[in-house]
């Protein structure tokens, strides 16, 4: 294994060369859908358009899709041949608060929450990146 200090071998600049132009290439895609998440936060247990909308976004994209699980979970599956298979896991739920970020995206969205008073929702906690 090369030192740190060590220019990495071309096969590696190679390898990251293609990771960037695939990364260029679905960049927008990425801060599109990162940018409706944002901005269209639902809190616990009411997550069935944010589901719907990534199943939607999966399947584009190749996987096999299976929704409602455990309520409002999707699981996608994609298949690359024999091996082992990776599992990655992320909420889909914001928080009650008013988002006062100020960025063009921001959530608006206001809900009544449990007791009957309307609040604030926004994914403060990185549920849309995550997502993303």
């Amino acid at each position: 294994m090369p030192k740190a200090t060590e220019p990495a071998p071309g096969w590696v600049k190679d390898r990251l060369a293609e990771v960037n132009k695939k990364l260029d290439g679905d960049i927008t895609g990425l801060v599109s859908l990162y940018q409706h998440l944002h901005s269209n936060p639902v809190l616990s247990l009411m997550e069935t358009k944010t589901a719907a909308h990534l199943a939607e976004e999966m399947r584009k994209l190749g996987y096999t899709v299976t929704e409602k699980v455990g309520g409002n979970g999707i699981v996608a599956v994609l298949k690359n041949g024999p091996g082992p298979v990776v599992l990655i896991r992320t909420d889909m739920d914001a928080l009650p608060i008013v988002e006062q970020t100020g960025v063009p995206y921001a959530s608006k969205v206001k809900v009544k929450d449990k007791a009957g008073l309307e609040v604030g929702v926004m994914h403060a906690c990185g549920h849309d990146i995550h997502m993303t």
